[in-house]
This record gives structure tokens, C-alpha cells and sequence, in this order.
């Protein structure tokens, strides 16, 4: 198999009209290097590493998370290797860091089933074999943190923002990350690196409506008028901030859910009216029923 071959572009849907395969089987899902959410990480010696990722999302019938390495050679070559899931759970959105010959991954959403709360998942590659190892971290962990960023600091692996998954009374909550914290790669230790403690809440269609999908909620309307805005970063057309009595408020518009995010202290009477002030300026614009998570 070739790189181009392997980078076509066509997904499985390609491989179900030319083959003729239904959509309902027993199989399970087509392979394939159509993915979100892999790392990539290239080698002195040019081979390029590419790790798990997720095809689609649940509702497609080809919807995987992928727990493999492809490896991408110098002049063309391939190599795919998998593993049974008790060596190498899926793994998409995760981080991958090269730390002297090994290649360190961080974290991941993963499968439903799979994710801990509080526990953040580490492993390490060795590209000599593509072995795969697990490593018992200790100190205080990020938890199950996701679509973070990572950057190699001396012996230190930083990480910042992202996701994470809380668990209460059995639900499975998304978290904004707001702190930095770095994992020590000669001890396998987390230390937390900032303490903001900024305060966070998640505004939600109570009959799981799709943010998306409401055309008439646009996050620039949901900043208060009066108040100073700060410029957006390019491309960022889902998030907006804004300055009140001199501290950032972010406001991020997702699929599901709009986060707002209070970075600094604010008077206790401000912060206290101002979930029920968003919740209800954006039940308004979409005329559904919201609720404050």
C-alpha cells in the first residue's frame, strides 16, 4: 500500500457505493485513515507516527475509535499495527510527545465505557518495536482530559487547556481545562503549574437540542451590551470575550452546550446573577427551553 493510496481521501462511504456493502452488517465498521483527533508525530529519521483517532461520530455506521499506529516511511512505505484494547484502550484527541526515544501519550476521550474521572491515562511508545506501554502516574492528575495541548519542557510534559470528563450522580460531564499542570517523565508524576481556580458553567437545551442547529444563536449576541469586548483571535467565529469591571469572560458556543468561562474574580453579586442572566438571554434567541449546568 502506498502513502497516496493510504491519504486518498475517500472514506468508507467510497468503499460502500463501489463495493456495494449495506449500511447495516455484522461486520462492524470499515477501516479507514479518515480521521479526527490522531497525532502525528515525525521522527529524526523522517518516519512520521500516526495514532489512534476517531472516524465520524456515533450515529454513522462506519463510527470508530481507532486504537493503532500507522507508520509513514521515508520513502513511501507503510507499516499499520494494532493492539488488543487491554494493551492500547481507542484513543482519539490525545497528545503525543516525543521524549528522547519514546513517544509519550497523554490522555484521550476514548470509548464511553472506558473514561475514569479523575484518572488520566499515559502510555508510552517505542518506535524501535511499536511496543506499547502503560505508565502508573501518580500525583495530581488533570483527569480525563482531552483536545489539550502538550509541549515538552526539559523533563516535564506541560499541558494546557482542553476538556475533561467529570462524573456526577452517574453523568458524564464536559469540564473546560483552565489550568496548566506538567507531568514529570523521569518519575511518572503530575504537578498542578497555575491555581485560577476560574469559575465555569455550561448552558444546555434541556431536551438535548443541538446548538448547531440554532441559527438565531450567534455567540457575538450573547454579550452583554455596554461591556468592552476583546478582540477574537482569527478563525475563532464559535468564542468571544469580553471585559466586566475589568475581568475576561469567555463565551464558547459548541454543538451541545454554550460554556462561559469567568477568568478572574468578580463581586460575589455579579457572579451570582450572571448564569441566570445568560441562560436566559440565550433561551430567548432560541426559543427552547435551557438549562445551567
Amino acid at each position: 500500500m502506498r502513502d497516496g493510496k493510504l491519504k486518498s481521501g475517500y472514506g468508507p462511504y467510497r468503499a460502500r457505493d463501489l463495493f456495494e456493502v449495506p449500511l447495516h452488517r455484522e461486520e462492524g465498521p470499515i477501516w479507514t485513515f479518515d480521521r479526527d483527533g490522531a497525532t502525528r508525530t515525525e521522527l529524526p529519521d523522517g518516519r512520521v507516527v500516526c495514532i489512534g483517532g476517531e472516524h465520524e461520530d456515533y450515529y454513522d455506521p462506519d463510527f470508530n475509535i481507532y486504537n493503532d499506529v500507522v507508520v509513514l516511511g521515508p520513502a513511501g512505505q507503510i507499516e499499520i499495527y494494532g493492539y488488543p484494547n487491554e494493551v492500547f484502550p481507542p484513543t482519539d484527541f490525545h497528545t503525543a510527545t516525543l521524549v528522547g526515544n519514546q513517544i509519550i501519550i497523554v490522555g484521550g476521550l476514548g470509548c464511553r465505557e472506558a473514561r475514569r474521572s479523575g484518572h488520566t491515562p499515559v502510555y508510552s511508545l517505542d518506535p524501535s518495536n511499536y511496543q506499547i506501554s502503560k505508565i502508573e502516574a501518580s500525583g495530581e492528575m488533570p483527569g480525563w482530559i482531552f483536545e489539550h495541548e502538550a509541549e515538552l519542557q526539559q523533563n516535564d510534559i506541560v499541558l494546557r487547556g482542553g476538556q475533561f470528563i467529570e462524573e456526577r450522580g452517574g453523568e458524564q460531564l464536559y469540564r473546560r481545562n483552565l489550568e496548566d499542570l506538567a507531568l514529570d517523565t523521569r518519575s511518572g508524576v503530575w504537578r498542578r503549574l497555575t491555581n485560577r481556580n476560574w469559575r465555569q458553567f455550561s448552558i444546555c437545551q434541556e431536551k438535548g437540542g443541538l446548538f448547531v442547529l440554532d441559527h438565531d444563536v450567534q455567540v457575538q449576541d450573547l454579550i452583554p451590551k455596554g461591556s468592552e469586548p476583546i478582540a477574537a483571535a482569527e478563525g475563532s467565529h464559535d468564542e468571544r470575550r469580553f471585559l466586566v469591571r475589568g475581568v475576561p469572560i469567555r463565551i464558547i458556543a459548541g454543538v451541545k452546550r454554550i460554556e462561559i468561562v469567568v477568568e478572574g474574580d468578580l463581586p460575589a453579586e455579579i457572579y451570582c446573577e450572571m448564569p441566570e442572566v445568560f441562560r436566559s438571554r440565550v433561551e430567548t434567541l432560541c426559543k427552547k427551553k435551557c438549562a445551567l449546568v
